[in-house]
């Protein structure tokens, strides 16, 4: 019997906008995009038993950033819900400055 199995395959989440910051990386003054992947192993080639996943906060300009890390996934997952309410002019700028204060996203 003949079994092909890979690992490394990703599947990816882009959330979309969720912090407006200045990036570190190319200085880009710009919205910092949440994105989620995980890695899977694979039985002929189909993604079986998910072994790694991460949460990222990256530049859409250099596509550099940070992994979020406990509470921040968390964090950054309601605002990423206040930011999309905010750029579709559902809710006021001081409605996200308010939910957006306090958060620990980026430092």
């Amino acid at each position: 019997m003949f079994f092909l199995f890979g690992w490394g395959h990703r599947t990816f989440n882009e959330r979309g906008p969720t912090v407006p910051a200045n990036c570190p990386n190319c200085s880009n003054e710009t919205w910092l995009h949440m994105i989620s992947y995980k890695t899977w192993f694979t039985l002929f080639f189909i993604p079986v038993i998910p072994y790694e996943s991460k949460n990222l906060l990256l530049c859409p300009v250099c596509s550099q950033g940070l992994e979020l890390q406990g509470e921040q996934v968390e964090q950054a997952k309601h605002l990423n819900g206040k930011a999309t309410a905010f750029l579709a002019e559902e809710i006021s700028e001081t409605e996200f400055q308010a939910a957006a204060q306090g958060m620990k996203l980026l430092g």
